[in-house]
């Protein structure tokens, strides 16, 4: 094989791979900005290597008398140099959208005018128009002044000359714009490696500009050389020149898109392959049919009959289209078995996560499926705070920072570098091997290097926060995960994520109802440590009611009776909730065991506030007010530990405020309370309140108090028991409404009824 064959042969080679590529990405990733500008540069700069291949075999087989006059690459350079203006497109979105590109993205087109302009003067002007006659008409023209014919002469010479200068100019100097496109490329490029970038896209963008780096330099030296050094340049050297460079400039993003997937290399090669064989098809129909049913038309009639060969192809490709379309489906659906693709079983696994409750129940599912699905040997998710639980391990929130940082799956040697903990910078070519990682990895501390034994680590994001991360281990097939593989399991990840939300949120109803329930089961066991009922004694008339704020309340109200004694007492333990009425139900039992000292109010208190110092916190205490009638004398005696005063509402509607107060319970032991007495009279009331009533709001944030509640009983003095409970109930409800209740209420109303 001669030099030139090779030669001819790798450029079509190159030319025909990059062209396959382009046309791949441009039906199946043209929907985004990346794919489109991605398959502009390809497709562009594969036209330069198949006319290079085109050039060498017509000059290596031209008949005897033909010339040409340029090497296909010259003559045709306006289709190729579409790949400098393409080239800045692909660098204003990859490998992030570039901040200029929403001012720019409508107009882009205008990129491609400097060009399109290009394009016009040699199809139309250059080698066609002799540029120092262009005017010459001009002199042609009859006038009558011969001054006026002079003057059109010079002006035509003028314009002459100036065309002629364009025509050099723009001919010798347009790669001076190509090289400029291709330099505002490069630092499109190096700005955007100044980005937060995932190491894999890091790498992707680095050996782009690595190539086109070189692209521009083997570009420059074959355009800009001669006119710098004044030397004649060969045109066979010139077309391998600048074929290099686009070899190289569109072999770098073929490099990384192989190399890193920088898009979806299995998919973009399995369409390849399809649309190879549907190419395969096409051109077996036009040699078998087309062909022989022109060979049959020609040897009878002896005319070739153009028209009908392309009618042929016209109705072919009408015919084709659509048995294309189907034979696509079928292909992804039989030939591909879809329902064994990854795509399908992860779809049907993220179905099934919609459905779980359980959080270990999800997490086995998806270890199992994952497991299946990708053959691999092992697969864990772990929530952010089983991450974090070791407090000495100050990776975990880094590490946790990282991932959300990036956001999407990373493979354990980008974790790796992304922490820190490797440099591969300058190992762009060659990546560090697996035995290298797996020493390196035992070397690394805490959550780093749990993590980094798997080979794939996949965020789960909630927001801007790295709620649980899924670890994906080592595949039996000792192959890793393609970026179609990892953006499935991303899509999965997302699923994870609403079902850990689902579940977490389950999870908080069930323990908010369980806490209601047994939040429920308290109050009924507070409410049986009530009084069910008013005591029974002759010319006394008794009532109460405690109502609490919330299900379970710290007031309490009791009755003891003994033998013509009569005990009432009203307290309000401090705070609210579970842990008051905790303490209240204590109170209660202590008051009941001391029934044998019913009859001595200032011993019982006492003894009280002994029990309150012994068994109770500091910041717990309660107030209590405790008297005992003899309904033989109608002698009331009683004693007040810190409580509200009580009321006796006396003949005529007098209050008679009960104003003895002692030091509140549970905060000084052995503190010396006094007793205090009084004597009922038929129709006197007593009222026992705690300061739920008197501090009642109303909307203005104004209490009830005192002022509203002596007036309010003294009205009241004539109805029984019950009735006055009701009424200050009532009153305080319709004074409070609709703010409502912010405290306990306990009413204790004892009247003598004779």
């Amino acid at each position: 094989m001669t030099t030139a064959s090779i030669l001819a042969t790798v450029y079509f080679v190159c030319g025909a791979i990059i062209f396959l590529l382009a046309t791949t990405i441009l039906r199946y990733s043209a929907k985004t900005a990346v794919g489109w500008a991605t398959a502009l540069v390809l497709l562009f700069a594969s036209f330069g290597p198949m006319l290079g291949a085109a050039s060498v075999i017509l000059e290596r087989n031209l008949r005897e008398g033909t010339v040409l006059f340029g090497s296909l690459v010259a003559s045709f350079e306006y289709t190729w140099e579409f790949f400098f203006p393409s080239l800045v497109l692909f660098a204003l979105v990859h490998p992030v959208r570039n901040r200029i590109w929403k001012y720019i993205k409508r107009g882009a087109f205008l990129l491609f005018v400097p060009h399109v302009f290009h394009l016009v003067m040699l199809i139309f002007l250059i080698d066609r128009v002799n540029p120092s006659k262009t005017f010459d008409f001009m002199t042609d023209l009859p006038f009558a002044d011969g001054r006026m014919a002079a003057t059109m002469g010079t002006l035509s010479s003028s314009l002459n000359v100036l065309m002629e200068l364009l025509f050099k100019a723009h001919r010798t100097l347009f790669s001076f714009v190509n090289i400029s496109y291709a330099g505002f490329s490069m630092l499109l490029l190096g700005a955007s490696m100044r980005r937060d970038l995932a190491p894999r896209v890091r790498r992707q963008t680095r050996a782009v500009i690595i190539g086109l780096g070189a692209c521009i330099a083997t570009y420059a030296f074959a355009r800009i050389g001669p006119i710098l050094f004044q030397a004649a340049a060969d045109p066979t050297v010139m077309a391998l020149l600048v074929n290099a460079s686009l070899i190289v400039g569109g072999g770098s993003i073929a490099f990384a898109i192989v190399r890193y997937e920088f898009l979806d290399l299995r998919q973009i090669a399995r369409k390849g392959i399809f649309y190879g064989g549907a190419i395969a098809i096409f051109a077996s129909f036009y040699l078998v049919v087309v062909k022989q049913v022109m060979a049959f038309f020609y040897r009878f009639s002896g005319s070739r009959m153009e028209f009908v060969e392309t009618g042929l192809i016209v109705v072919f490709i009408i015919i084709f289209q659509p048995v294309f379309s189907r034979i696509e489906e079928w292909a992804e659906r039989r030939v591909l078995s879809e329902e064994k693709t990854p795509r399908f079983r992860i779809r049907r696994l993220s179905a099934e996560l919609l459905s779980m409750i359980d959080l270990e129940d999800m997490r086995e599912r998806t270890r199992q499926a994952l497991r299946t699905i990708f053959d691999a040997d092992d697969v864990e998710l772990f929530l952010a705070k089983e991450i974090t639980a070791d407090r000495e391990d100050r990776y975990a929130p880094q590490v946790l920072e990282t991932l959300a940082q990036f956001r999407e799956p990373i493979v354990r040697l980008d974790f790796m570098e992304a922490l820190g903990f490797l440099n591969v910078t300058g190992r762009m070519f060659m990546r560090p091997g697996r035995r290298v990682l797996d020493e390196a990895v035992e070397l690394l501390p805490g959550t780093v290097r749990r993590f980094a034994r798997y080979e794939l680590i996949v965020p789960v994001m909630r927001g801007a926060r790295c709620e649980a991360v899924l670890l994906l281990g080592r595949r039996r097939e000792h192959r890793g995960y393609s970026t179609e593989e990892q953006s499935l399991i991303s899509m999965l990840s997302a699923q994870i994520s609403a079902s850990l939300s689902r579940i977490e949120l389950l999870a908080q109803v069930v323990e908010k109802k369980l806490i209601e329930e047994e939040l429920n089961i308290a109050r009924s066991i507070q409410l049986n440590l009530l009084p069910s009922r008013p005591p029974v004694v002759d010319r006394y008339d008794a009532a109460a009611v405690s109502l609490s704020s919330k299900q379970v309340g710290g007031d309490y109200y009791d009755y003891l009776q003994r033998e013509g004694l009569l005990a009432c007492t009203v307290a309000d333990v401090s705070g609210k909730g579970v842990p008051a009425s905790l303490l209240m139900a204590s109170l209660q039992a202590s008051l009941r065991a001391m029934k044998e000292h019913m009859h001595d109010p200032v011993g019982l208190v006492g003894r009280l506030n002994d029990v309150m110092c012994d068994v109770t916190a500091p910041d717990k205490f309660a107030t209590l007010f405790y008297g005992c009638l003899d309904t033989r004398t109608d002698e009331f005696v009683y004693t007040n530990a810190g409580h509200f005063f009580p009321v006796v509402v006396r003949d005529g509607g007098r209050i008679e405020i009960l104003d003895y107060s002692g030091l509140i319970l549970g905060v000084q032991p052995g503190f010396p309370y006094e007793n205090r007495k009084i004597r009922f009279k038929p129709g006197d009331v007593l009222v026992v309140t705690t300061d739920g009533v008197t501090e009642a709001e109303d909307d203005d944030g104004e209490l009830f108090g005192e002022e509203r509640l002596h007036p309010l009983l003294s009205g009241l003095r004539g109805l029984e028991a019950a009735s006055i409970r009701d009424e200050i109930v009532e009153s305080v409800n319709r004074f409070s409404y609709p703010r409502g209740a912010n405290d306990d209420l306990t009413i204790l109303v004892l009247k003598r009824t004779a």
